[in-house]
């Protein structure tokens, strides 16, 4: 092999190594950035009273047990705003997990969820549909 050889492979993987660090929760990114920005916005702002700004709420860290079926089910308007969050029943385990991941890292507790636990979450909020 030579040097010309060497040193490409080495930059080649270095880039490798370099954008696997770049996002750790890129796939909960993309789910949200499809799924919740419309309405949080990118930011997770939201628009005043009408979408609640997520960066802000300690919704997350007192109600972490019941995310996936805030995901999963939405959420009814409130005295604030008459605003539904809508139901996703078409995100799979997998995929909402990573979202409450990327959730948590962006503007919650910086804790971890694991798929068990999403499907221990849905299975108790089906039960008390």
């Amino acid at each position: 092999m030579n040097k010309l050889s060497i040193i490409v492979t080495l930059s080649f993987i270095g880039m490798i190594c370099y954008s696997c660090q770049q996002e750790t929760y890129v796939q909960g990114k993309r789910i949200y950035e499809v799924n919740c920005s419309n309405c949080h916005m990118a930011d997770g702002q939201g628009l005043g009273e009408m979408y609640p700004n997520i960066t802000q709420s300690s919704y997350f860290s007192s109600n972490k047990d019941q995310l996936a079926c805030l995901i999963r089910y939405g959420k009814q308007g409130n005295q604030l705003s008459n605003v539904v969050m809508p139901a996703n029943d078409k995100l799979t385990e997998v995929g909402m997990n990573n979202l409450i991941n990327y959730l948590l890292h962006e503007w919650g507790d910086q804790s971890l969820s694991n798929l068990n636990e999403v499907k221990e979450q849905l299975e108790n909020c089906e039960q008390a549909e």
